[in-house]
């Protein structure tokens, strides 16, 4: 299941991604993404839809996030 959602955030926002942290848990995913734009507009914007993407996906559920920009 982490493959899929990283195939499909990959496939529609055009960034990088890859699970970080928690490897030997399979209950837990902690996914890094990243981006590089010449606007912070546009990456936070992004960020956001990444966000509620991940918040409404039908078997997965987001704890938590932070953005570094």
């Amino acid at each position: 299941m982490v493959r899929s959602i990283k195939d499909r955030l990959r496939n529609r926002f055009n960034i990088s991604v890859a699970e970080v942290d928690a490897l030997e848990n399979r209950q837990v995913a902690v996914l890094g993404v990243s981006m590089v734009s010449n606007e912070s507009f546009h990456i936070r914007t992004a960020f956001d839809e990444i966000v509620r993407a991940l918040k409404s996906h039908p078997v997965a559920e987001l704890l938590d996030h932070e953005v570094d920009v």
